[in-house]
């Protein structure tokens, strides 16, 4: 199915779950019977504007009905003695009798509180927080990404709800994940010890699964003290559908599970029913959730989204036979060469076909110049061309503005990082000591990752390392917004990795950093150097890339960033997962310098 026709037919999948939406509800309306309800899943806010802001929540009826009517209030004060709107939304089993509103005539850049209630049952009280307009200090906003709910308490969502200064929640996807509750299942090990068992016990398909998947997130009350604290600024990344999802597929949907689109459609339905964001406007297709958010004369936040629209698909170390192998020959220094002669290649690649191993002085590998130039090849995407265009052109108006600072909204990291050489690390000792202190089922597996990282390939193909023209192209973009006199300065937020990142981004030429990065730890995810049993981790990626300045596999939490028209400060606030009390900590700190000139100062730590 062509691009387009795929984007239509989604959006008419959704359109039957949209429609009964009214928005910007203000009226009394008239009163139905009070039904016996619960409010269980807590309130949210969130695409605040500098006049507006989308309230949120979900209503449990006792009894089948098909819809309910609740009424709204906003305030200026936490007691609502000072009622600013109030209205009325119905609650649909259509929607799950989840309800939005999206409130209109607030003041810009001020505090509300805001509740729902039907009949004589209310709602918990949430705050929220319109966007400043004009002259504006300082804006303090939290990163958060990849909470897997079996693998550890939500301590993270618990400790930005107690910040004293928190204008907005930036959620970069992962919101939910999309696996059951097998044994050998993702972070069910911990699940069993926790009691953390994901609803329901099987991989999540049907909408009626997503739904239940949703409602037990917000049954949480550390993710519901987060979404009452501060309006949240969210997008999706891959498992709120399944895991390596792109424009037509996904590594995690199989045989047995139905067309990936009637899935899509489901899980994008659930996702608009469950967070507090916008609906798609009329004739806007439902995966188009790109948009922008200005920090009155401070920042443009833009939230780009790299999954659903016109992402190529991306090669997967996990998958068999997926990247493109190659013959080597073994030099005396142990130096390899792809073997250029085709028969030799063949024979052998016949050996090992069957079933024997590569005959000295042969070594099997990933090609890496097949892997660079499928990576290169311009037309592989992963915004698409009218999505890179928008961000040229938000760039540009940013920039022009004089707008100090220009905060993308992204996935997954940005940076180049090179598959990281164990041995060159750690020694063939080291190495082996690494390996054999391993269960036998786990060495085999790592030794087979020690030796596909050893060539030159990409640490993370499902990144943008997966997409270096595309990427290239966000880097042209972000320089050609640059005016004369005038430029602004280019902060990358990134999550999807499950560990800390603070890397200074260059263009191909290497001669223009032209962003800096800060990458959201997970809030509970395992990272990959948990994966791989290997504290050093962070330290190899760091020693072994140019770009990476911090990288930290071991903690979980969150970014807190503070823009002032001096300078972008970034907090690394790391907040165990294991228990309750948890502690929190700040990993550590770093500050990026506002400059007028083009490209952007490098992070240095403070």
């Amino acid at each position: 199915m062509s691009m387009v026709s795929r984007r239509r037919a989604l959006s008419l999948l959704l359109l039957g779950a949209t429609a009964p939406l009214a928005l910007g509800m203000r009226h009394a309306g008239a009163a139905t019977g009070a039904a016996a309800v619960a409010f269980r899943h807590g309130v949210a806010s969130g695409d605040p504007l500098a006049d507006r802001v989308v309230l949120w929540t979900r209503v449990t009826p006792e009894a089948a009905v098909p819809s309910l009517r609740l009424a709204w209030e906003v305030a200026a004060d936490a007691a609502f003695q000072r009622p600013v709107r109030r209205g009325t939304v119905d609650a649909t089993a259509a929607r799950d009798f989840t309800a939005k509103v999206d409130v209109d005539g607030l003041k810009p850049g001020q505090d509300y509180w805001y509740r729902f209630t039907h009949g004589t049952v209310t709602s918990p009280v949430g705050r929220t927080r319109t966007l400043p307009r004009g002259p504006t200090d300082s804006v303090v906003m939290a990163a958060v990404t990849c909470a897997l709910y079996p693998n550890g308490y939500f301590n993270a969502y618990d400790h930005l709800a107690q910040l004293d200064r928190l204008d907005v929640v930036v959620e970069l996807g992962d919101y939910i994940y999309e696996y059951g509750a097998k044994d050998d299942d993702y972070g069910m090990e911990n699940g069993r010890r926790l009691g953390r068992i994901p609803e329901p016990a099987h991989d999540i398909v049907t909408l009626a699964d997503y739904r239940l998947r949703y409602a037990q997130y917000r049954r949480d009350a550390d993710l519901q003290a987060a979404h009452a604290r501060a309006p949240w600024i969210c997008v999706w990344d891959d498992h709120e559908v399944c895991n390596d999802t792109w424009a037509g597929g996904a590594e995690n949907h199989h045989d047995g599970q139905g067309a990936f689109l009637t899935r899509e459609a489901a899980a994008v339905q659930a996702y608009y029913e469950w967070m507090p964001i916008r609906e798609p406007r009329p004739g806007q297709a439902a995966e188009e959730i790109q948009r922008a958010f200005q920090f009155g004369d401070l920042a443009t936040l833009v939230m780009v989204e790299t999954r659903l629209q016109a992402r190529s698909r991306q090669l997967e170390w996990s998958v068999p036979g997926d990247l493109p192998m190659a013959v080597y020959e073994v030099a005396a220094d142990k130096g390899r060469r792809k073997v250029a002669d085709p028969a030799v290649a063949a024979q052998v690649m016949a050996a090992v076909k069957a079933g024997g191993s590569p005959p000295a002085p042969y070594v099997l590998g990933p090609d890496e110049e097949a892997i660079r130039a499928y990576g290169a090849n311009p037309e592989r995407q992963m915004m698409g061309v009218r999505q890179e265009q928008w961000l040229a052109a938000t760039l540009k108006a940013s920039v022009a503005a004089g707008t100090p600072w220009q905060v993308l909204g992204n996935e997954v990291v940005m940076a180049r990082t090179a598959a990281p050489k164990f041995e060159k690390a750690l020694g063939a000792d080291g190495v082996a000591r690494w390996l054999g202190a391993l269960p036998e089922a786990a060495r085999a597996s790592l030794a087979q990752i020690v030796q596909l990282a050893s060539f030159d390939i990409p640490f993370d193909l499902d990144g943008w390392d997966g997409y270096p023209a595309a990427r290239e192209r966000v880097y042209d973009a972000i320089k050609a917004a640059a005016v004369e006199g005038r430029a602004g300065n280019t902060v990358v937020l990134s999550g999807d990795s499950h560990a800390f990142w603070v890397n200074e981004l260059y263009d191909a030429g290497g001669s223009t950093r032209v962003a800096a990065e800060f990458g959201a730890s997970s809030i509970t995810s395992p990272s990959p150097g948990e994966e791989l049993h290997l504290p050093q981790l962070g330290d190899i990626m760091k020693t072994q890339n140019p770009e990476v300045l911090l990288n930290d596999h071991q903690a979980k939490g969150y970014v807190l960033l503070t823009l002032t028209h001096q300078a972008a400060t970034a907090d690394l606030v790391a907040v165990t997962i294991d228990a309750k009390p948890y502690q929190a900590r700040t990993l550590s700190r770093w500050r990026v310098a506002a400059t007028t000139t083009p490209g952007v100062e490098r992070p240095r730590q403070v």
